[in-house]
């Protein structure tokens, strides 16, 4: 069980505590969404004090700030591992898609809303990492056509902002999917069906070895 002193200040905690600490209080973020989730219910599911919480992170605020900034950095070093292990774009693409479908899983819709609505505030770093985004995967899309694994007949410049609305759309409507859809299921098809549209005889032999494990979450 996590346990922190209540006279442990912010730069007196060690790092793996405040890992964890950080960890834990992104997963009942992620299940109850930002605003739900209050100091003290915190202090409640985790056996400290709500002074603790304070003394470390200052405010709420400042405790989501961080808190998204640590998970948008283990994400990227996600990102970063899979590229540099996958032998081609297209597996490094399906990778990086089977790791999304594996983080959507732990969201709730209330999540999301609150990002867009109670806390729009703190987007501005998020909405940042999606350019940084776009631009990276507009250079990937030029290697994996070089590489002879993605279609060089696809507009990308429409393809990929399309996609990410999609994308960005699906867990703001799941309380709209019919009772036989699931959020994975509706993930997967678009997912897969993206990939399948810019794919190559080659790049297609790369993605039917990886879709089984779209399937098996």
């Amino acid at each position: 069980m996590l346990y922190i002193c209540a006279a442990m200040y912010k730069n007196e905690i060690t790092s793996p505590h405040y890992e964890e600490l950080s960890d834990r209080i992104f997963e009942i973020m992620a299940e109850k969404g930002l605003s739900s989730t209050t100091m003290d219910y915190l202090a409640k599911k985790l056996t400290i004090s709500k002074r603790t919480l304070y003394e470390i992170f200052g405010s709420k605020d400042n405790m989501i700030k961080a808190i998204l900034e640590r998970m948008e950095k283990c994400h990227s070093d996600q990102v970063e591992e899979i590229i540099k292990r996958s032998a081609n774009v297209m597996e490094a693409l399906a990778e990086i898609l089977l790791f999304h479908q594996k983080a959507m899983q732990r969201l709730s819709a209330k999540f999301f809303r609150d990002m867009d609505i109670r806390y729009r505030h703190l987007r501005s770093e998020y909405d940042n990492n999606t350019r940084k985004w776009r631009n990276s995967v507009w250079q990937a899309i030029k290697l994996g056509v070089r590489q002879g694994v993605l279609r060089k007949d696809v507009n990308y410049n429409i393809m990929l902002p399309l996609f990410h609305v999609q994308m960005e759309s699906l867990k703001r409507m799941e309380e709209f999917f019919p009772a036989e859809i699931t959020l994975i299921d509706a993930y997967r098809t678009i997912a897969l069906g993206t990939l399948r549209s810019i794919a190559t005889a080659k790049g297609m032999e790369t993605l039917e070895k990886l879709t089984p494990k779209f399937h098996s979450m």
